[in-house]
C-alpha cells in the first residue's frame, strides 16, 4: 500500500532477471495506473512496506544488499535514506517488510527481526515450523503469510500467534501480503465495481450493504501474492472456517 501525490494505491515489484518495475493498482480493482523502474542499483527487492509518515516506501532485499533497509519517495523514484545493519544483522535473506511508526520488522525463513525506526535491533523470534515470506503491519497486531503451511498468520505484539486462515493460490505459491491501511473502510463495499464506482443499495458493491460473511475483528482488506499463480487476491478474514 501506498499514497503517491495523496492518492493511494497497491504497489508490487514485477521481475525479470535484474530489470525491476514497480506497479501502482488500483485498491480493491485489477486496474494498472502507471509503473516505474526501481530507484537506480537496487535491483532484486524483495520486501517494501509504506511510511505513512514521510511518504516513502521501504525496502529490503535478500541477496547484494541483504545487510540493508532503504527508503525512496515512490512520487520521484528516488531513494531518500539508508540503514546499514551489519554490524548486528540476525538475518541472512530478508524477504519482508513491515512499518510501524516507531518500530518495523523484517522477516526471514523462520525468524522475525524488530527494530526501532533508527535502526536499533530490538529483539528476534523464530517460529521453527514456518517459512515467513512476506509481512504487513495490521492494527495491534502484524500479519506474515507461510509458504510451508500456505497459511496467512496474525500475530500480536509481542510474536504470539493470535490466529490463521488457508491463503489463496496455488499451495507453495505465497509469497507476500499487504493490509489496506490507506482507505475509511466504512466507505468501502465488500466488492467494488470499478475504481470510485459503487453499486445499487443492498447489493454487496454498496458500502451500506453489510459485508458477508462477517469480516473478523471490523471490515478490512488484505492482499495477498501467490508467485505460483502470478496473481494477487483481495480479500478479508472471517470468523467462519
Amino acid at each position: 500500500m501506498a499514497r503517491v501525490s495523496g492518492d493511494p494505491y497497491l504497489a508490487f515489484l514485477t521481475q525479470t532477471g535484474f530489470d525491476d518495475e514497480i506497479v501502482y493498482l488500483a485498491l480493491g480493482f485489477d486496474h494498472e495506473y502507471f509503473r516505474n523502474p526501481n530507484p537506480i542499483g537496487r535491483d532484486v527487492i524483495t520486501g517494501m512496506a509504506f511510511d505513512e509518515t514521510s511518504g516513502n516506501i521501504y525496502c529490503c532485499n535478500e541477496t547484494v544488499h541483504a545487510t540493508q533497509v532503504f527508503a525512496f519517495d515512490p512520487a520521484t523514484n528516488l531513494e531518500t535514506s539508508m540503514q546499514d545493519l551489519v554490524a548486528d544483522t540476525t538475518l541472512t535473506s530478508p524477504h519482508g517488510i513491515a512499518i510501524k511508526p516507531n518500530l518495523y520488522l523484517r522477516s526471514s525463513e523462520s525468524r522475525l527481526e524488530m527494530r526501532a525506526r533508527d535502526g536499533t535491533l530490538l529483539g528476534t523470534r523464530d517460529y521453527p515450523v514456518r517459512d515467513i515470506r512476506g509481512i504487513t503491519a495490521t492494527p495491534w497486531s502484524w500479519t506474515f503469510v507461510d509458504r510451508i503451511a500456505n497459511e496467512i498468520v496474525v500475530i500480536g505484539p509481542f510474536g504470539n500467534e493470535i490466529a490463521t486462515a488457508p491463503a489463496p493460490g496455488a499451495a507453495g505459491g505465497v509469497d507476500d501480503i499487504a493490509h489496506d491501511m490507506l482507505s475509511v473502510m466504512s466507505e468501502e463495499p465488500q466488492v467494488w465495481l470499478e475504481p470510485g464506482v459503487i453499486g445499487d443499495p443492498g447489493t454487496i458493491h454498496h458500502p451500506d450493504t453489510p459485508w458477508s460473511p462477517a469480516p473478523w475483528l471490523g471490515r478490512h482488506r488484505l492482499y495477498v501474492a501467490n508467485v505460483a499463480d502470478q496473481t494477487i487476491y483481495a480479500g478479508y478474514l472471517t470468523a467462519e472456517p
